[in-house]
């Protein structure tokens, strides 16, 4: 699909606490979900997505708030989440995250940037042949952001969807932004992931009991969102599991592959790939981003 500036067809932002913004990204035009929070002085947006929906952000963030965008935060290396880094970086902002971003770009680009832009304008119309890695990054656990107004921390919990990702707390208001480690639907892929611990770093998440989950595609909504993706990462790799006990093949895993109706939310149509990852990552015994693979 060649995407344009002009495909978006975006949902309207909303106001989820005083301060913070959920814009829904538009899924036909590729574009995660972004999320904006207003600082005393400043403005930090969460996933600035594809250089197309960056220039649709800078028209319709300036009518949420006046205040300037400082930082841009990348949840994690994905293209749909950080390929817009270098259009905000010349619009005067920091792009931010978690040193695992930086170094999965370092792994994975700029072949995967490349194959993206053959059938992306808008990667092609920047006119670059990789992407923009974070100017800024934090080791550890935490950064904490705070001007008097607000504090927010940016966490990293461990490797689930890929070895970088990153998740913004805003603890007075309870609001948890999640990137793609946890999404609303069937809207996750799991080729870099470590899918054994991704559940795991899910529960860690899920012990800050957030009030609102801003998930980094679908809908926002509240715990739901962590204890649904967990349990169908769970449900998912241990019916593949025991497939691999009993000597099936990955296709015969496939074809076995019994979810519990309550994972349907994040139940692909097609399920082929999700299981064969699965599969690999148990055959190898190692996570499945740490095994040889293609950008899909």
């Amino acid at each position: 699909m060649c995407v344009g500036f002009a495909a978006a067809q975006s949902a309207a932002p909303r106001l989820v606490a005083p301060g913070v913004w959920f814009l829904e990204g538009d899924a036909p035009a590729g574009y995660c979900n972004t999320i904006v929070i207003e600082m005393k002085a400043y403005l930090i947006v969460i996933d600035g997505s594809y250089p197309g929906r960056v220039k649709e952000l800078l028209v319709e963030i300036p009518k949420l708030s006046p205040k300037p965008i400082k930082y841009v935060f990348d949840t994690h290396a994905h293209g749909d989440h950080a390929y817009g880094n270098a259009l905000w970086t010349k619009a005067g902002a920091t792009t931010l995250a978690y040193v695992g971003v930086r170094e999965e770009m370092l792994r994975y680009e700029p072949q995967r940037w490349q194959a993206y832009a053959a059938r992306r304008e808008d990667l092609r119309a920047t006119g670059a042949n990789a992407p923009e890695p974070p100017m800024l990054v934090f080791r550890g656990n935490k950064m904490v952001l705070r001007d008097g107004q607000r504090e927010v921390y940016f966490l990293y919990l461990g490797w689930a969807h890929t070895r970088g990702d990153g998740w913004v707390w805003l603890p007075a208001e309870g609001v948890l932004c999640t990137g793609d480690a946890a999404v609303n639907g069937a809207r996750n892929k799991l080729w870099d992931a470590n899918v054994a611990n991704w559940p795991r770093v899910i529960d860690k998440a899920a012990a800050l009991n957030p009030r609102i989950v801003l998930p980094g595609h679908g809908d926002s909504g509240g715990m739901e969102i962590l204890r649904g993706q967990a349990q169908f990462l769970r449900d998912l790799y241990e019916d593949v599991a025991k497939s691999v006990r009993e000597h099936k093949t990955a296709q015969q895993a496939t074809a076995d592959l019994k979810m519990p109706p309550e994972d349907a939310n994040w139940v692909r149509s097609d399920m082929a790939q999700d299981v064969g990852i699965v599969y690999a990552e148990i055959k190898a015994g190692k996570p499945a981003g740490a095994l040889p693979h293609t950008w899909q």
